[in-house]
């Protein structure tokens, strides 16, 4: 192949390339977030580790439910399983959300007491990556909405003609 047919094919090669970068430009989604991101109910998972205050290692795995009311409160409940232990437990806290869609979560729960967590929202709110920022404790996992909301849809209610032309075709 000559020089001037590799010019030529690298030529080409960059005009498809510039003809492609500017025809789809980039385009990003509002990503602001608020209380409101995280309404709903969302399922969790959270796995780890902490040590006590001799050095131990202890396990931690936990499933539950928490409900946001969209103004900052929580409700819940878990199944929490410490280092084989089990407990089931009611949870209230509340929440922050900043509109860089990360925030914080403090929760108390019966058993458990109380424990803080960082979060940042993902998918529009459907998600959340969460991480306990308790001293000690290494806990982190993530939240899912049990039931994502349906996207509206529209109904036509079919008209009858008022014009009586029209009827009389019918």
């Amino acid at each position: 192949m000559s020089v001037f047919s590799t010019r030529k094919a690298f030529g080409r090669l960059a005009m498809i390339v510039l003809v492609g970068a500017l025809a789809a430009p980039l385009t990003f989604a509002d990503t602001a977030c608020d209380a409101t991101s995280l309404k709903g109910a969302f399922s969790f998972r959270l796995s780890g580790t902490n040590f006590d205050s001799q050095g131990y290692l202890y396990f931690h795995n936990v499933v539950g439910r928490l409900v946001s009311d969209g103004t900052g409160a929580l409700t819940g409940s878990d199944t929490y399983n410490y280092d084989g232990q089990i407990f089931r437990q009611t949870l209230t806290g509340s929440y922050t959300v900043s509109d860089d869609c990360t925030g914080t979560i403090t929760i108390t729960g019966a058993s458990s007491g109380t424990s803080h967590f960082d979060i940042v929202i993902n998918n529009n709110g459907l998600e959340a990556d969460i991480v306990q920022t308790d001293s000690g404790v290494s806990l982190s996992g993530s939240m899912k909405m049990q039931k994502p909301p349906v996207a509206a849809t529209t109904t036509t209610t079919p008209t009858t003609p008022t014009d009586p032309a029209a009827q009389n075709k019918r």
